[in-house]
């Protein structure tokens, strides 16, 4: 992911998803938890309210009468609550008369101990309590004290219906916050990033030459940054011209050794032998300076360099050229909008097209066209002709150290320069046959 302003929502929308979770499992646990402790002590208030209201039954064992319900949907069919009681060996010794189904597996709780189950159809809460019936019914014996169980059931269903009214209102309720804490957060990144997008538009002015350096006010965690820029978009302005400077003092030089060498070559008192000898290996020199030197010249790609208008530059090499051929009247065809312009050295620009053109002119019948167009993050240049082409080996001309002589006589003269600057924009170059008839010349800078 290549925004960061997408990383940094992503990454705050995680953790926020994350806690919206665990913060609605931690309070629906919560409440489920404060429902049932709030259904147990109602259940068991019931059960000391059922042992309030018990009675010496026949025999002695414990009863409930029916006039003394605590609770009157103990007596009403499918209320959702019923009563037992439990003998010490676990047998059913009276039952509310709404019970209905088997009787459910209880543990017997100690005496004066609460046992709490859950099933899953409804609750059960067993009391353990010893009694011993009134001793002023028996005159002649003081009745032995039983063990019983007093067990309270009551049905899910509200409880299962009140739990998912909570469960519904506190997502619905989380889910809303979630979005409103999205928006502000979504807020509150815009707002702390909008120093970077103007330092990125302030770039963007740098780089399309409105402005020279970043000239606003930043934050002081970006204003280092800022300084930092400033100071690398001045340095790659002045070391192009340090640099040609010093290829200029260079030139400069040699030049005075180099006429004089070429002086005693055409000194025609010198000894001839010693001139033949010097000959070649001057000559040599001289192209190699003079190749090195256009080649250490070539600006290459610059990303703060100051833009070229390309249509007024290829129009001003399209005049000198309808000079020097003006024997054959070239019409030339510009597909260059007005409003482009190239990252580029100007003069790299003028070398690069010049050569193009200049061949296109030395092997046309009449027709050149020159178009320019950005695509792809990349400056494409075209130039055509409807002369004869290039002969088959053209290619080779491209080739590093490939003299043109040494080829089939034709289209070619220049190339090896122009692809010597193309490699120094990180570009490529391109020969084929134009629909004009004759060569055409591809070439594709990243600028």
């Amino acid at each position: 992911m290549k925004s960061l302003r997408a990383r940094l929502l992503l990454a705050a929308t995680l953790v926020l998803v994350v806690f919206m979770l665990l913060s609605g499992a931690a309070l629906e646990q919560a409440f489920r938890s404060s429902a049932q402790q709030v259904q147990r002590d109602k259940m068991q208030a019931l059960v000391y309210a059922l042992l309030g209201a018990a009675d010496a039954g026949e025999n002695d064992m414990l009863t409930i009468p029916a006039n003394a319900l605590p609770d009157p949907r103990l007596g009403r069919v499918q209320s959702g609550l019923a009563a037992l009681i439990f003998d010490a060996k676990g047998k059913v010794i009276w039952r509310s008369s709404n019970f209905e189904g088997e009787v459910p597996n209880l543990q017997a709780p100690e005496i004066g101990g609460t046992q709490f189950t859950e099933f899953d159809d409804q609750f059960a809460l067993s009391y353990g309590v010893r009694w011993a019936a009134d001793s002023s019914t028996h005159i002649f014996s003081t009745p032995k004290p039983r063990r019983y169980t007093v067990a309270v059931l009551e049905d899910k269903t509200p409880y299962r219906t009140q739990l998912g009214v909570f469960r519904r209102t506190l997502w619905i309720g989380l889910g809303f916050a979630a979005s409103a804490l999205l928006l502000l957060q979504l807020l509150v990144l815009r707002w702390g990033l909008a120093p970077l997008r103007r330092l990125a538009k302030e770039l963007r002015r740098v780089e399309s030459g409105e402005q020279t350096q970043i000239e606003s006010t930043y934050p002081d965690e970006l204003m280092p940054l800022a300084s930092g820029l400033n100071t690398m978009i001045q340095g790659e302005r002045n070391q192009q011209s340090r640099y040609r400077n010093a290829l200029d003092d260079l030139a400069h030089s040699l030049k005075t050794p180099l006429a004089v060498l070429r002086g005693l070559i055409d000194d025609k008192t010198a000894d001839a032998a010693l001139r033949e000898r010097l000959r070649d290996p001057v000559g040599r020199i001289r192209e190699i300076t003079d190749h090195q030197l256009r080649k250490a010249a070539t600006a290459g790609r610059r990303a703060f360099a100051e833009p070229v208008r390309l249509r007024p530059l290829v129009e001003k090499i399209a005049g000198a050229l309808a000079k020097v051929y003006a024997d054959k009247q070239p019409e030339f065809d510009f597909d260059i909008d007005e409003r482009l312009r190239a990252r580029a050295d100007e003069g790299d620009l003028y070398e690069m097209l010049g050569n193009l053109m200049d061949n296109a002119g030395k092997w046309c019948h009449k027709r050149i066209r020159v178009s320019a167009r950005y695509a792809e993050r990349k400056l494409h240049l075209c130039v055509e002709d409807d002369g004869k082409g290039f002969p088959e080996e053209a290619g080779n001309l491209l080739q590093r150290g490939m003299r043109a002589d040494s080829l089939t006589p034709g289209q070619g003269i220049g190339l090896g320069a122009v692809a010597e600057m193309v490699r120094a924009y990180d570009g490529s170059i391109e020969l084929g046959r134009s629909e004009l008839g004759g060569g055409k010349v591809d070439v594709a800078l990243s600028v």
